[in-house]
């Protein structure tokens, strides 16, 4: 740790947890400051003179109100800062998020830092995005699995519902790769009623976007890859892996690769007896995953595989 962070130094840049990291230390001093600030005011009975930094600035807080969406995907650093970018009263923080969709390792309490929502907080069941067969087949994908509120406490999606309806998912295992890619295929190429920007194929890995767009492209069928800032180019058949699509929605999709060993990662059996907890996460984190890719779709999913199905998948 000690050489990766020298490394860092000598190269002068910073992780993106260490600018998180930082970001949350300048506000925090920031509060501190107004609070030393305010409590003289009172004892003064009176303004006292007092800018930051020689700017020509009043001390005061960065905002008055903050909205957050994805509330789920912020860790203690995020939360920390906008804590102290915005005074403490009525209406000072408004949080949207779901603990279900929690792809990324931000477990936290709010409480704990300085963030009261116990008591507050209000359930939303009533889904709009997508038809109640596939939510239904995405919240039987997690199963019983319990998650946290963010508060020490724990959440589930009872009563969670969808007012529009729709035909059932299908979900066909191949033998090979191979024959799942032509499969892949296939289904698109039943799909073509529709735009092709409206038909998205979502898999585990980077490599299995690669071999699903060269694919499409045999059978002359454009594909857009999406990257970090979306997809890149124009209509065509939309292809990415499942972190790609956070947030974004489609008419008709494919889940495709949700193979064991590809959904979840293979590679997290070695701490189910090392490191339990840690096993426990990563798992919830791969379930959290497909359950987000499962939900993009507004009207007709498709899941395959190859070779033996995710144990995620209820089949």
């Amino acid at each position: 740790v000690e050489r990766f962070t020298q490394r860092l130094e000598n190269r002068q840049v910073w992780t993106h947890r260490q600018v998180a990291e930082r970001a949350a230390r300048v506000e925090m001093e920031q509060a501190a400051r107004i609070a030393v600030f305010q409590a003289d005011k009172v004892r003064l009975g009176a303004e006292p003179i007092h800018r930051v930094e020689q700017s020509g600035a009043w001390l005061r807080h960065r905002y008055q109100h903050i909205v957050v969406d994805e509330a789920q995907d912020l860790n203690a650093a995020h939360w920390k800062m906008l804590r102290a970018m915005v005074p403490a009263g009525p209406d000072d923080l408004f949080l949207v998020g779901d603990t279900h969709q929690r792809i990324y390792d931000n477990v936290v309490s709010l409480g704990s830092l300085g963030i009261s929502i116990r008591g507050r907080s209000a359930r939303l069941t009533l889904s709009y995005r997508t038809t109640r067969e596939i939510l239904g087949s995405a919240l039987g994908i997690l199963g019983g699995e319990t998650y946290d509120d963010m508060d020490d406490g724990r959440d589930d999606l009872l009563g969670y519902h969808s007012v529009l309806r729709g035909g059932m998912p299908t979900l066909r295992g191949c033998t090979t790769l191979d024959a799942e890619l032509t499969a892949v295929v296939a289904q698109v190429e039943q799909w073509q009623d529709i735009s092709l920007s409206s038909i998205a194929v979502c898999v585990p890995t980077r490599d299995m976007v690669t071999q699903v767009a060269y694919r499409l492209a045999e059978h002359q069928i454009p594909a857009v890859e999406i990257g970090p800032d979306g997809p890149r180019g124009g209509d065509g058949v939309h292809v990415g892996t499942m972190h790609r699509f956070k947030g974004l929605e489609y008419q008709r999709m494919i889940l495709a690769g949700v193979t064991d060993g590809l959904v979840p990662r293979s590679f997290i059996r070695q701490y189910e007896t090392t490191d339990p907890l840690r096993y426990r996460r990563e798992r919830q984190k791969d379930l959290s995953l497909l359950f987000v890719a499962a939900t993009r779709s507004r009207d007709a999913l498709s899941i395959f595989w190859h070779g033996k199905p995710s144990p995620f998948l209820p089949v």
